[in-house]
């Protein structure tokens, strides 16, 4: 009955909220731009760890590239049918994307792979003044042990 009255309303974001909110992912101290940024973010962290552009992503889902790149930036709340797609798309359940709680797995394997994916979409130019604040971190990070 919310469902339909939701989406005849047009309010799908909303209807996000309201099924965090109801499962206690998160505490209703949260902001919807700051849910449209985690939902974001945690598509993005899945599909890079799937090893798949945002036009791989987006048309085997279903939905336009360009709608993909606003909602993982967090411009744009992605709907409850968008989440499904890109679930399917991404072959994992759709609360995978909206549990925050839940970590996506980190290994340095996975790390390296983002890394060359980052680099693979910069000139060598951007890659080698990369590398230049990566040496120096590490550098920062080393020290600290």
């Amino acid at each position: 009955m919310l469902y339909r009255a939701l989406k005849r309303a047009g309010k799908w974001c909303t209807l996000i909220l309201y099924i965090i909110f109801a499962k206690g992912w998160i505490d209703m101290s949260y902001e919807r731009d700051k849910i449209s940024y985690m939902i974001g973010k945690r598509i993005k962290e899945l599909r890079v760890e799937k090893k798949m552009s945002q036009e791989q992503l987006a048309l085997g889902s279903g939905i336009h590239p360009a709608y993909l790149g606003r909602v993982e930036r967090g411009e744009k709340c992605a709907s409850v049918e968008t989440i499904f797609k890109l679930s399917k798309g991404l072959n994992v359940p759709a609360s995978t994307i909206i549990d925050f709680d839940e970590p996506i797995s980190v290994s340095k394997e996975k790390t390296i792979k983002r890394i060359e994916h980052i680099l693979s979409e910069l000139t060598d130019e951007m890659a080698a003044d990369l590398a230049d604040i990566v040496e120096k971190i590490a550098k920062i990070y080393s020290k600290k042990k």
